[in-house]
């Protein structure tokens, strides 16, 4: 498991995206309202979670998530448990 770096972890969740070069992902941003944004690109950020950070994070939890930012605090409180 890597240490949590907010950076990487915007490029990391930015890499699921099939239209990478073109988004501007910000922590403030509502990643799901990115055009390109489907169940897939949702289904590869968890599997990402996953192998990354070592964290299984359930469909509910991910969804309650609205923003990178509070994504980003989610996997970090599971990892600091």
């Amino acid at each position: 498991m890597e240490i949590m770096n907010i950076q990487e972890f915007i490029e990391n969740v930015k890499k699921q995206f099939i239209d990478t070069k073109d988004i501007p992902l910000t922590l403030d941003m509502d990643f799901r309202k990115i055009e390109s944004y489907d169940s897939l690109t949702g289904m590869t950020i968890l599997v990402m979670i996953k192998e990354i950070y070592g964290i299984d994070l359930s469909e509910s939890e991910y969804n309650a998530q609205k923003t990178v930012e509070a994504l980003f605090d989610l996997v970090k409180s599971k990892i600091n448990g």
